[in-house]
């Protein structure tokens, strides 16, 4: 019997995020791709900057993210996004890591992602 119970499958992947929150373009570090979001590493700067932008109701903003995904090998295509923080969990005083879900991902980019991954899945 299969006892994960994700919705998705993740695939591992290391790459670099760019994050543009109130005209600040920030970095992370990716580490995880599903079809429904990405998880990535961070450092406490960005969380600081998304704490300033938390709704009323304890939301975190919806943002603009940018990275890249390896096609074929050699290729590299970019892909964007606009996402919201699904989780944010610290790992040690300066380092967390973040679940962020594709809020707006444009079609194109979704196929390049399922491509990825139903390839990576398939290895």
């Amino acid at each position: 019997m299969n006892n994960d119970r994700r919705k998705y499958p993740k695939v591992a992947l290391n790459g670099d995020v760019a994050i543009l929150l109130a005209g600040v373009i920030r970095n992370g570090a990716l580490m995880e791709v599903s079809p429904a979001g990405i998880q990535i590493e961070c450092r406490h700067q960005l969380v600081d900057q998304l704490m300033q932008f938390k709704s009323d109701a304890g939301l975190f903003p919806n943002f603009e993210l940018e990275f890249t995904l390896p096609i074929g090998g050699r290729y590299k295509t970019t892909i964007k996004s606009i996402c919201n923080v699904a989780y944010c969990r610290r790992q040690c005083q300066d380092r967390y890591y973040l679940g962020l879900n594709f809020v707006s991902l444009d079609e194109n980019d979704e196929k390049q992602v399922d491509a990825f991954i139903d390839h990576a899945c398939a290895a």
